[in-house]
């Protein structure tokens, strides 16, 4: 990873160690809270969502400036709002709209399905990782199809395997 992500400043991995930092927490919705209270206001859940990043040591934090706070995730840090498809076949391109609030091509390498999360994704040139929410999910999925042994979507003309049959069945 980049070395020029933020780092947690002293003072907050301080309050960390003493149990003094109040935590901040979005859930596998993609729902914010605040010492277990949950977030209202839609413009301070937006900032968040655009504020996400992740340090170099892997740790969630909302960044503004030198603001850096260190969060909880329960899933994923990022969810797909919407999805545009352009072209067809090989010339086809799938953008995403992730909640960070800038539109980015798919980068359909990083597709993949969990159960029992669903379909998830990289953004931020890979470095957050994004699940789908329903609709979005549906406009991928809708693609879906089977072969003896897997379940794929053919996107931008390439067949992307989702999951071997063996390990749906093995997760139901």
């Amino acid at each position: 990873m980049p070395d020029d992500y933020a780092e947690i400043p002293d003072y907050i991995r301080e309050l960390i160690d003493a149990g003094e930092l109040e935590e901040i927490r979005i859930d596998a919705e993609g729902n914010w809270s605040h010492a277990g209270e949950s977030f209202q206001n839609q413009r301070i859940i937006d900032f968040f969502n655009r504020s996400i990043d992740v340090t170099a040591d892997g740790i969630y934090v909302i960044r503004y400036g030198p603001f850096v706070h260190p969060i909880v995730v329960e899933d994923a840090p990022v969810f797909i709002t919407g999805v545009r498809l352009e072209g067809f076949g090989d010339f086809e391109r799938v953008f995403v709209t992730p909640t960070t609030g800038i539109e980015e091509e798919l980068d359909i390498n990083t597709l993949g399905f969990r159960r029992p999360g669903g379909l998830y994704c990289r953004v931020r040139e890979g470095r957050l990782q994004a699940k789908f929410r329903r609709s979005p999910s549906f406009q991928i999925l809708d693609r879906l199809e089977e072969s003896d042994d897997t379940f794929y979507i053919t996107l931008c003309g390439q067949r992307i395997i989702l999951t071997e049959k063996v390990e749906a069945l093995d997760q139901e």
